[in-house]
């Protein structure tokens, strides 16, 4: 590939900057993400692009000159007010995003395979690019045409390692825990809801993780979240150990109508898979005393106490359950 800025026969400390401090950089069309234009292929006056085509490159900015061949050398505005095409739309999860329409100040991204300009900001697709200085009208095809601020940001949101375990680089939450403190934590958030919550079908959410195959995969898990408790002294005094623990509580709201601790969905559009399962259990180690699949303390809970009323069995419904690969269930019982 070739290499540009060659440092062959210059020194240390030597400037080889251009105009204004380096905005205007030069750089091998096939070395540049660009639209796909018609009839060659090549990067045409004006286009957005981005410099660099291993994914994670940073350099945007807008081309001086249109080329003729992948070997053209092309000149790029990195910064400067240019009228582009930006469609109106933002990141929601899914691949073209939600309409949406930008306002003077919004950040603009551009897309790494198709260098199309919006609002989208997914981390492994976009790059940030710049910022309106107009309205864009919503749409996720239709673009508006829009003075764009040029500006590049390094984008950091690829990988984040806090602490590393046995590498001496674990986070002491010792130091994060004042005295007489009953709780320490090494992440919190206190999030405020958003003003625009109105609509029935709106959500906020606290914490979003989306864990997206786009690779393909030889083998091995997709996990969206793992949670992982080690007690490792055998000196230490706690009394419960929680893979993790859900707490809700509503002290003000008398609009809400359901509640609950913890909701499941699956589904998908893929192959059936050969096993389904709302819940897997297993367990390792020595046995408990006491070992099951559910626990509950009546005298902290509402609802779950033994009830010796008389009892049908209504075996049209019930709860299928496999152990060790066999078929069983638990009837659903109708309350009397």
């Amino acid at each position: 590939m070739p290499v540009q800025y060659l440092a062959t026969g210059h020194a240390a400390g030597e400037e080889c900057s251009s105009t204004y401090e380096g905005r205007h950089i030069t750089i091998e069309e096939g070395l540049l993400i660009h639209p796909a234009n018609a009839p060659d292929g090549f990067v045409n006056k004006g286009d957005p692009v981005i410099a660099g085509l291993d994914g994670e490159a940073n350099i945007v900015g807008v081309a001086f000159t249109s080329a003729a061949a992948a070997s053209d050398l092309i000149a790029i505005d990195t910064e400067g007010i240019w009228f582009l095409n930006v469609l109106g739309c933002i990141s929601d999860g899914t691949a073209n995003g939600a309409a949406y329409a930008m306002s003077l100040g919004d950040p603009v991204y551009i897309d790494k395979v198709t260098a199309a300009l919006s609002g989208q900001n997914d981390a492994h697709l976009t790059v940030p690019f710049g910022y309106v200085l107009g309205s864009v009208n919503a749409h996720l095809t239709v673009p508006t045409l829009v003075a764009v601020k040029v500006h590049a940001a390094p984008n950091f949101l690829k990988s984040v390692n806090a602490g590393v375990f046995g590498d001496n680089l674990e986070i002491d939450l010792v130091a994060v825990k004042a005295a007489g403190q009953p709780e320490a934590a090494w992440m919190q958030a206190y999030i405020k809801p958003s003003t625009k919550m109105a609509a029935a079908g709106d959500r906020l959410q606290g914490i979003k993780i989306r864990l997206e195959d786009t690779l393909a995969a030889t083998g091995g898990d997709l996990q969206g979240i793992r949670t992982q408790v080690h007690c490792n002294n055998a000196n230490g005094v706690w009394t419960r150990l929680y893979g993790q623990y859900i707490a809700i509580a509503n002290t003000a709201s008398s609009a809400i109508t359901e509640s609950f601790g913890l909701s499941i969905n699956m589904g998908g559009a893929g192959c059936a898979p050969a096993m389904q399962s709302v819940f897997q259990v297993m367990g390792d180690g020595t046995l408990g005393t006491k070992q099951g699949w559910f626990q509950t303390e009546i005298g902290r809970g509402a609802g779950l106490k033994a009830d010796a009323t008389s009892i049908n069995v209504n075996r049209a419904y019930e709860i299928p359950i496999y152990i060790d690969g066999n078929r069983y269930c638990i009837p659903v019982i109708a309350w009397v």
